[in-house]
């Protein structure tokens, strides 16, 4: 790898952002493939907004000095170390751009961090697995100001990376050792695992129903922990962390003996406690944007359950 690698972020959102802060810092020459949408405003550059708990103020950072490319044609011209996949799991498989990005950047290492359990498969069709790294995202990152009243100095992109963060990463050793190595040089906690995909899976399918109960209660954690909510998240996490460990092939004995109702019960106000943001607002806003992407894995979980010949029945209630 060059001492200054390039690197493609295909999507500058609050994710891309925070992921091109970092490579950044650890002297990558860095560029974003955009939609024309959102060109100007990426050539103008970012503000960002790196909260702590305790300082539970903005203070704002600039980032930019990367270069914007808006066509396949661009990105062909030259010639890429790393490509990051930067989008929803939706996006990655709309309009059919990935084959024709993938035509477009060689021999580059791929990083995807999308959460879906079929993801990686469908996208080994254009990226062979020995330049495929996957990897999870550990951190909250949002549009600022979150609510009005937000003291936010101007617009910009906050994230939230909570104590003891670990990003976890799994590939092919070579490929996976320069991307972990690039991250840790520019103050990321990146770190090594057999399979991101098995890791993930589970707190994954936990998150996702969780998510799609607290949209059906109005995206309102007072509604999502009344008795009538919860007796229909619970058993539809129990099938999700069922579905996900026969998928992956692991066991799911642990998480199902914790996935009882008191459980949601006592974490939401821990969680709403600790975290710098007002997470009711935080998850409503994010997952509302993100809402086809939520349902898409939801509709993955009972496809994949029928075809295993688990249960679905209250997947597919939650779903409705």
């Amino acid at each position: 790898m060059s001492e200054n690698p390039r690197v493609l972020l295909v999507g500058a959102g609050a994710v891309g952002q925070v992921f091109g802060k970092y490579l950044q810092a650890a002297g990558c020459e860095l560029s974003f493939l955009l939609k024309d949408r959102y060109a100007e405003e990426a050539r103008r550059g970012y503000t960002l907004y790196e909260l702590s708990l305790l300082e539970r103020g903005y203070e704002p950072e600039a980032f930019s000095g990367f270069e914007v490319h808006l066509s396949m044609r661009e990105v062909a011209e030259q010639r890429w170390e790393q490509v990051w996949l930067c989008v929803s799991s939706t996006a990655l498989r709309a309009g059919g751009w990935v084959g024709e990005l993938a035509r477009a950047t060689g021999e580059a290492t791929w990083v995807m961090l999308q959460p879906a359990l079929d993801d990686r498969d469908w996208l080994l069709q254009w990226v062979p697995a020995e330049r495929l790294v996957s990897g999870m995202i550990p951190f909250l990152s949002f549009h600022a100001p979150l609510k009005p009243g937000d003291p936010v100095p101007k617009p910009g992109t906050a994230f939230w990376m909570p104590p003891m963060s670990r990003g976890l990463f799994s590939g092919p050793p070579e490929r996976l050792e320069q991307v972990v190595r690039t991250l840790r040089a520019g103050g990321y906690p990146a770190s090594r695992t057999r399979d991101v995909s098995r890791a993930a899976a589970i707190p994954t399918a936990v998150l996702t129903v969780f998510v799609q109960g607290l949209e059906a209660a109005g995206w309102s954690f007072e509604r999502f922990r009344q008795r009538d909510s919860l007796e229909r998240v619970v058993p539809a996490a129990r099938e999700a962390v069922q579905i996900a460990a026969w998928r992956t092939k692991c066991s799911p004995s642990a998480v199902l003996s914790l996935l009882r109702p008191l459980l949601f019960k006592l974490l939401l106000p821990i969680a709403s406690r600790v975290a710098p943001i007002d997470l009711e607002t935080y998850l409503r806003v994010h997952f509302t944007k993100v809402g086809d992407q939520t349902r898409a894995i939801m509709r993955t979980y009972v496809d994949l359950g029928r075809s295993a010949g688990l249960p679905v029945e209250h997947l597919q209630s939650l779903s409705r």
